[in-house]
């Protein structure tokens, strides 16, 4: 019975997965959409069990998103969209369906590669394949038709053509080969509980496809307003929504995708009509395909950061946006590492007064002060400045470009604008973009043109060459090999600023401080979820555990004994949480808001975060005001404090969370405890007052895998204040 009931709640989630609708109500409305057609319906459900049981015969593994039944199911739904019921339909559909399995995993193979090298989306390629071979099997077998090939599924002959309203719901069932106005409401419904955004996109799509074939079509093609409109609404979809990172430029980049493929769909339709074949669902396929290998991080830095690299619904990747960009991983901006260890001062920053101006505007200049100065004694000699031979580190992994190393310092004051960037070292970074730290001393660079370096890797000493009165270091990221090529936006990460401000994403001013930051090792230790590792806390009387999971690709996850999960992933001087899935989990919601990022240094200081709004654990009233207030999603705007409690012997990092709703600002306070040895040992969640969640460690350990031995040990139970 359990094996019963998971096959259904497979086929249910292949069903939905063109929407990556994470809740089965979603495929349950689609598959009753398909059944407004019986014919269509049950080929489609006939198609999908077949691929089912043809995946557990081959014991192949299920591709992401249930993506070889989805194919399966959509051949079957075209098999019945064109050919008229009887016995030998529905076994054709289980070919479909038998067909379809091998040939997705065999294409996810060709159009990614083992490494994703190439990089295309998988899309509906097994679903045309597997549609136009059953179709043509089914024409040579002479099955009676349906409806005359190359047209696509034609309107209900009671359907006003005047009616847009239900040509228009009509339009978006045939996303599904259902052309009928209450496959439409039912499809209709499924987008908007999966996704508002998918929803408007889809009829944005197909409405603004009928309106191209209008403005240009003089004469009436038989079935080509529904291809048109079919292939505009794929394209809006996954153009507008789920492969592309949020942005004016990607609604752009769809409405021109949808031209395209509005032209592609009357061209095939054409070509295709003396040989009798539908082209389906290959404007779409096409036109995705031709956008993502064109326009890629390789081809134009323009375009670095602008495919997702997994696909996501348009509302998560709104919310993912914000965090990224409270964390420096948004697009438009390099991520680079302090060029040193210690601790330096801007002396002039992004727009400054000298050299930081027009083309050149994105760079910092850092000196080294003690008490304000930049010098000892008068300042006369080169080493008399705290900058001079100080060692100069790689900010970022890459390619070593070139590099110069025979240009004599200046004396303090001098400045030498013949050879204005003077000894330099120039990494390239991909995707045309190259890093350049300048003014390095004489003699002391240590990597050659070729090198490969890595974040943090040597590569000289902070000089006075070139264009500089005193010594000190030179960085900005350039579009362009040759020196002094146009800058471009960048931040500074895992670093802080005034000795204060931890920063993910930081963009210091003039005067301010900027210390590259060292992990506490033993802090960095506690706080990792290694493989097996778990968590005992207790909640009142309840006890509430959280274990930690490795995946085959290497990512953490930490998953509660309710079933909640939230990523986790450490970077060099933070363990981070992020994309909260499973389970309801006030408790998970809770202890990611208190510990949504830990800084593994012993040092108090503070930051900003951006967490989904949708981890507070709010009542339904409040909910209703946070979604009316934001009915795509938000981030909270979130203040954090780390200092160090002596009476407990732990560091507390308290934050501040507030939201905007329809009722106003709502703020709470989130805490959380830090022990250095063991990580976090006690959170809590306040909420307009009132005690939302609050838990205690009293335990941790091992699971024994990963052939690590399990253990366990029980910790004193921390008193909340």
């Amino acid at each position: 019975m359990a094996g019963l009931i998971d096959r259904a709640c497979r086929l249910l989630d292949a069903y939905g997965a063109l929407f990556l609708a994470r809740r089965r109500i979603v495929g349950s409305l689609i598959l009753t959409a398909t059944l407004c057609d019986p014919t269509t319906g049950l080929c489609g459900l006939v198609a999908g069990l077949a691929a089912m049981l043809t995946r557990d015969l081959l014991r192949l593994p299920a591709l992401p998103g249930e993506a070889d039944l989805l194919n399966a199911i959509y051949a079957g739904l075209a098999l019945g969209a064109f050919y008229a019921s009887e016995p030998r339909l529905l076994a054709l559909a289980a070919f479909g369906g038998l067909l379809a399995v091998p040939l997705a995993t065999a294409l996810r193979q060709m159009l990614a590669g083992p490494s994703g090298g190439r990089g295309l989306p998988l899309l509906g390629a097994p679903f045309l394949g597997t549609a136009w071979t059953v179709l043509a099997v089914a024409r040579a077998l002479g099955l009676p038709l349906r409806s005359l090939w190359p047209a696509w599924p034609v309107l209900p002959d009671w359907l006003p053509a005047a009616d847009a309203a239900a040509s228009t719901l009509a339009h978006v069932g045939a996303l599904f080969f259902v052309a009928h106005p209450l496959a439409g409401v039912l499809v209709l419904a499924a987008l908007l509980l999966a996704s508002p955004i998918l929803a408007l996109l889809a009829v944005a799509g197909g409405l603004l496809a009928s309106a191209l074939l209008s403005a240009v079509s003089t004469t009436a093609i038989p079935g080509l307003p529904l291809l048109a409109a079919f292939n505009g609404t794929l394209v809006a979809i996954f153009v507008g929504g789920l492969l592309a990172a949020p942005a004016r430029r990607t609604l752009l980049l769809a409405a021109g995708a949808v031209l395209v493929a509005s032209a592609l769909s009357a061209a095939l339709l054409t070509l295709a009509a003396p040989f009798g074949v539908p082209p389906l669902s290959a404007p779409f396929v096409l036109t995705v395909w031709l956008a993502s290998a064109a326009l890629r991080a390789d081809s134009s830095a323009w375009w670095a950061r602008f495919w997702l690299r997994v696909p996501a619904s348009p509302e998560d990747s709104l919310v993912n946006a914000g965090l990224a960009s409270a964390r420096g991983l948004a697009g438009g901006s390099t991520a680079l590492l302090p060029p040193y260890a210690g601790r330096m001062t801007v002396s002039q920053a992004v727009d400054g007064a000298h050299t930081h101006r027009g083309a050149w505007r994105y760079a910092l200049d850092f000196v080294a002060t003690v008490d304000g100065r930049s010098h000892r004694r008068n300042g006369s000699r080169l080493s008399d400045f705290h900058a001079f031979d100080q060692p100069l580190l790689s900010p970022v992994e890459g390619c070593v470009a070139a590099c110069r190393d025979d240009i004599a310092d200046n004396r303090p004051g001098d400045m030498n604008l013949v050879e204005n960037w003077g000894n330099h070292v120039l990494i390239d970074i991909g995707g045309g973009l190259y890093v350049l730290l300048a003014h390095l001393r004489r003699g002391s660079i240590r990597v050659a043109p070729g090198q490969r370096v890595a974040a943090g890797a040597m590569l000289g000493r902070c000089g006075n060459s070139g264009r500089s009165a005193q010594p000190h270091v030179h960085l900005h990221v350039q579009r362009g090999l040759a020196l002094g090529s146009p800058t471009v936006p960048f931040h500074l990460v895992h670093c802080l600023i005034d000795d204060r401000e931890y920063a993910l994403d930081g963009q210091p001013g003039v005067g301010q401080t900027v210390a590259a930051l060292v992990n506490d090792p033993s802090l960095t230790s506690a706080c990792s979820p290694g493989p097996g590792r778990q968590w005992l806390f207790k909640a009142g009387e309840d006890e509430w555990r959280l274990a930690a999971e490795t995946g085959l690709l290497g990512d953490t996850r930490l998953v509660s004994s309710s079933g909640g999960r939230v990523q986790a992933t450490a970077a060099r001087s933070v363990l981070a949480f992020h994309h909260r899935r499973g389970s309801p989990d006030p408790l998970l919601d809770a202890f990611v808001l208190a510990f949504g990022m830990i800084p593994l240094a012993t040092r108090p200081m503070r930051w900003r975060d951006a967490a989904d709004a949708a981890l507070l654990p709010l009542p339904p009233s409040l909910r209703l005001a946070q979604r009316l207030r934001h009915p795509f999603g938000s981030n909270l705007d979130s203040h954090y404090e780390r200092r160090w409690d002596a009476a407990r012997s732990l560091w507390c990092q308290r934050a501040c969370h507030r939201s905007t709703t329809a009722r106003g600002e709502l703020e709470c306070e989130s805490v959380g405890w830090i022990s250095e040895t063991r990580g976090p040992v006690a959170f809590s969640l306040v909420v307009g007052g009132r005690t939302i969640a609050e838990a205690a460690l009293v335990g941790y350990g091992n699971r024994g895998d990963h052939g690590v031995p399990a253990w366990s040990v029980a910790y004193p139970q921390v008193s909340m204040p």
